[in-house]
């Protein structure tokens, strides 16, 4: 059976403000849309409209089919797509081709779970981005229940429906098998990079105008509070110190942000800017840093640590053992909320060119390997060899 046709569902994405949210999981499976439409394949997407605007913003152009919810995250909107997931567009009842659940999320799982009942001869696929824990730092105890029970469900019925499940990592599939997924069903992924694209903007910049960039969601679970606290300790050895904040967040996380960097007499250090659509604003953000920061406290392959790499910038980031077998020593560790050796560690970069360079070209030869064209097409060929 030749595969023609591939329907992506992406029903988590939400605005923060009047912007939709993007995670590293949203710019993963809307590059490897992307890269198969370039092979050939009708994509399809059944999303929020939040997410339409996402895939525009990020240059995917596709069949749509909109979950009509609340944009904004509440717990109002979380019921609504757990039961919107329920209901199918008219159009996608009999849809045939590849059906490709882009997380483990329930609101994604269920409707790719019910096209294929509907037709058995599709190829259904459920994309697991980790295996999240009970309770997780940096998240009420509510949000971590939610995202618990959520995860467990999408699990449960991927593993009476998916034909395939895609892990984002071995540490991922590893824990799939823990709680009881099927090993046969489970292939490990990566995630990647526009590594031709990067180098190409990023080897144009010559100055380097801040000395450090976090560019991830505003949240506590990945470390934008820490950030802050890193970076007073610089400021006190290095008065001068720039950092920019590159994200999405909602409006109560970013005003305590602005409260806490006033407080501490860093608005002068520290500039807060809004998420980064545009690609190459993007990457001369990052190739403008001297270097990356990343004291998160959960990861599944953080890409923008490989965007980082790209672009030549060293990486600071926490000892995680989702990620640490991705990036192995490509990536400087630092104990998981040990805040004052990561500004230690940060102050030696800053005051270091010789080593910022050294580093910076190790990385650049190391991430060659993710471009996200043989990262789609190794997908690709994954699914179609096992199930065709």
């Amino acid at each position: 059976m030749q595969i023609r046709r591939a329907l992506f569902i992406a029903n988590g994405i939400w605005r923060e403000g009047k912007t939709p949210a993007v995670s590293g999981g949203d710019v993963r499976w809307i590059e490897i849309a992307k890269q198969w439409q370039e092979l050939g394949i009708e994509v399809h997407v059944l999303t929020t409209r939040a997410g339409v605007e996402l895939c525009r913003r990020l240059e995917l152009d596709a069949f749509f089919y909109v979950m009509k919810v609340r944009d904004n995250y509440s717990l109002l909107s979380y019921a609504e797509r757990a039961v919107g997931s329920f209901t199918l567009p008219t159009e996608l009842r009999a849809f045939s081709g590849i059906v490709y659940a882009s997380t483990e999320h329930w609101y994604d799982v269920i409707p790719g779970a019910t096209i294929k009942k509907n037709n058995p001869s599709n190829i259904f696929v459920v994309v697991a981005h980790w295996v999240a824990p009970p309770i997780r730092k940096g998240t009420s105890i509510i949000n971590s229940f939610l995202f618990f029970i959520n995860q467990r469900v999408g699990f449960r019925i991927a593993k009476k429906y998916a034909d395939l499940i895609l892990a984002v990592s071995e540490p991922t599939a590893k824990a799939l098998k823990h709680i009881g997924m099927p090993s046969k069903k489970i292939e490990v992924v990566e995630a990647g990079v526009h590594y031709d694209k990067i180098r190409k903007i990023a080897s144009h910049i010559r100055k380097k105008e801040f000395d450090g960039i976090f560019m991830k969601r505003f949240d506590e679970t990945k470390g934008v509070f820490d950030v802050v606290d890193i970076w007073e300790t610089v400021v006190r050895k290095v008065s001068e110190a720039k950092l920019v904040l590159v994200g999405h967040g909602t409006s109560k996380t970013v005003e305590k942000l602005k409260r806490i960097i006033s407080a501490r007499n860093l608005d002068g250090n520290i500039r807060i800017f809004g998420p980064i659509y545009d690609f190459s604003k993007k990457v001369e953000m990052l190739a403008k840093s001297k270097v990356f920061l990343l004291p998160s406290y959960e990861e599944n392959w953080a890409i923008v640590i490989g965007e980082a790499l790209a672009a030549g910038v060293p990486v600071i980031c926490y000892d995680l053992p989702e990620i640490k077998p991705i990036w192995r020593d490509n990536v400087i560790w630092v104990s998981k909320g040990n805040k004052r050796e990561f500004a230690e560690r940060v102050m030696e970069l800053i005051q270091n060119d010789k080593l910022r360079f050294e580093l910076g070209r190790k990385g650049i030869e190391f991430v060659k390997r993710y471009d996200w064209s043989n990262i789609a097409r190794k997908e690709l060929t994954l699914i179609t060899k096992r199930y065709t």
